[in-house]
């Protein structure tokens, strides 16, 4: 069966739990903080042949990728070879164009949808941050996951990230998967 198959008409969809988030907090370390500077606020684990060095090509909307002549399958290559477990991880998960991002306390991402789902994997965040997801009616509803587990969101639909946190940095890996592969 196939994810989309299993996921239904749902909107978030739990796929494992007990994730080392402390051991993939010490290995995000080799990314360094430059990612983390206002405007940024993204940078990819997994990039394309050809640009390895470029960390942030990726990281943006798809059309920047269309533009470029890529998709996002092409997003293969581990970027941060000394990350272990978190690309073994990614490698388990099959998950490709995988970045890292950060939402500040007190702030939001546009009310948006992708062009295909993907899996969230919460590293920090607290109760006051969320996702707002459409569902099948049009209707906006609210979604919490903990760090520590994996989940299958469908991003597809309208759809938005929120740290209400005043405090509290929310960072999650996001990562594509082909939610119709019959092998997963």
């Amino acid at each position: 069966m196939t994810l989309r198959t299993a996921m239904g008409d749902k909107r978030i969809m739990p796929l494992k739990s007990n994730i080392d988030v402390d051991k993939i907090l010490e290995e995000i370390n080799v990314v360094g903080e430059d990612w983390k500077t206002d405007g940024i606020c993204q940078i990819m684990l997994q990039g394309v042949e050809g640009k390895e060095n470029d960390h942030y090509f990726g990281s943006r909307e798809f059309k920047e990728l269309e533009g470029a002549g890529y998709n996002e399958k092409d997003f293969n290559i581990e970027l941060f070879p000394e990350m272990i477990y978190t690309n073994g991880l990614l490698k388990e998960l099959k998950l490709y164009r995988s970045r890292l991002m950060l939402l500040k306390p007190k702030a939001c991402l546009s009310w948006h949808h992708d062009p295909s789902m993907r899996i969230h994997i919460p590293l920090t965040g607290d109760s006051d941050s969320f996702h707002l997801i459409e569902n099948t009616e049009g209707e906006k509803e609210v979604y919490t996951i903990t760090p520590g587990e994996v989940h299958l969101m469908n991003t597809e639909v309208h759809h938005s990230g929120i740290n209400l946190s005043r405090k509290v940095d929310r960072i999650h890996i996001v990562g594509c998967v082909n939610v119709d592969d019959e092998n997963y």
